[in-house]
């Protein structure tokens, strides 16, 4: 194998994480080819779309440009049981300002990202379908299915939860994942005088409960559309002769549950949008993110760096792709796993006993936490910033020790 490269760096894979690596990377200096599957860029990408406000102190460059990327802004959350008893509730800071989530269409985020890196210097290369990573002593060979391939120094899969760079590389071999079906509507409107849905309260998602065993369903506002799904975010062995196709039912009915409950339907005919379907991959905190010979990272959900309590993972994705930027700029790959553990798995920990303590008594939960307006209160401190999932971790035992506080 030749000694010559001519990237420092190959990212697979152009959403948040790939994006925000290359970015960084390019910034920073280093020679970045970014390729993506896609036959053009922005592709389609379903997703949920929620971002808390608090990335901002985790990545720079991001709160300057929100109005870029970002259709709106929710400040409330309106939960449900079941599509029953619902309570809406502001979330606010420390000071008593409202908190944030932006809300982005994901074709429009990440190609905003994507477009970082180019202005950066990095080289993009849409309609390209991985196969093949081999790495040696002096770079990585990442091998396309037309026969196309290039040598780096470095590979980072940014390539999603069933990306081929992690196990060609050996890493994430014990893959697991819960799984989201989510439906994109469109509705009239969109511009600044009418930007929310007029049959939803403005400002606000709604999270629904019950309906999904060790989930939940939810709407997501967008400008000129809604993001309606349903996610089973710790996922049990299905039962013989069921799998799939059954979890497919309860999440469909999760989704036509909660749109009746707001007086929508959910869209049928030739016309419809579809129904997508996708993993949501979780992470140990004990699996290496990178190879032991530092050719090979991963970030996002190739890494499975998904919060496992909300489902979230775009935070995630784009914090990561920043510290595999800065540890391939600082030569100091050998770091990567250990930093992206110092960051999140305290926290993903946290998110995961929270999580199975929900779902053992879901119910219960519900009226005594989320219901709870401290709940909210204590989620809006999570999305700026100021609080941690230990910290809920810790408010709940409270609340069990203490039910009557308010």
């Amino acid at each position: 194998m030749p000694d010559r490269v001519d990237f420092d760096l190959v990212v697979v894979g152009a959403g948040p994480g790939g994006a925000t690596c290359a970015w960084k990377a390019a910034e920073a200096g280093l020679r970045v080819l970014v390729l993506d599957r896609a036959a053009a860029l922005p592709r389609s990408k379903p997703c949920g779309g929620g971002i808390p406000a608090s990335l901002a102190r985790h990545v720079s460059g991001i709160a300057e440009h929100v109005d870029a990327f970002s259709d709106l802004s929710i400040t409330h959350l309106r939960h449900s049981w079941k599509g029953k008893d619902p309570v809406l509730a502001p979330m606010t800071t420390s000071g008593g300002e409202p908190a944030t989530v932006w809300m982005v269409q994901r074709p429009a985020f990440d190609f905003w990202l994507v477009s970082r890196a180019k202005e950066c210097g990095a080289s993009v290369l849409p309609g390209v379908k991985v196969t093949e990573v081999d790495r040696d002593a002096t770079g990585v060979t990442v091998r396309a299915a037309d026969g196309q391939s290039w040598r780096a120094r470095h590979v980072v899969g940014a390539d999603g939860a069933k990306g081929v760079v992690g196990p060609r590389c050996g890493l994430r071999l014990g893959k697991r994942w819960g799984i989201a079906r989510e439906i994109e509507i469109p509705f009239a409107g969109g511009s600044d005088s009418n930007r929310w849905h007029p049959a939803l309260e403005a400002g606000a998602a709604y999270l629904d409960y019950g309906s999904v065993p060790n989930g939940y369903a939810w709407i997501f506002p967008k400008r000129g559309c809604l993001s309606v799904g349903a996610g089973l975010l710790l996922p049990q062995r299905p039962a013989a002769g069921k799998g799939e196709d059954n979890v497919g039912r309860v999440l469909r009915g999760a989704i036509d549950l909660l749109l009746d409950s707001v007086g929508l339907r959910y869209p049928e005919g030739a016309d419809a949008p579809r129904l997508w379907g996708h993993p949501i991959p979780y992470w140990t905190g004990a699996e290496p993110l990178a190879t032991d010979d530092e050719r090979a990272l991963l970030v996002g959900d190739a890494a499975g760096v998904v919060q496992p309590m909300f489902g979230e993972g775009i935070q995630y994705a784009v914090r990561t792709g920043a510290i595999a930027a800065d540890c391939l700029m600082r030569g100091r790959v050998r770091e990567y796993t250990g930093r992206v553990r110092e960051e999140l798995a305290e926290e993903f920990d946290a998110a995961a006993r929270i999580g199975r303590f929900f779902y053992r008594a879901p119910y219960l939960s519900y009226r005594l936490g989320v219901k709870n307006p401290a709940g909210t209160r204590l989620v809006g401190r999570l999305m700026a910033g100021e609080a941690s999932l230990v910290q809920l971790e810790q408010r709940i035992y409270e609340r069990l020790r203490n039910p009557l506080k308010r």
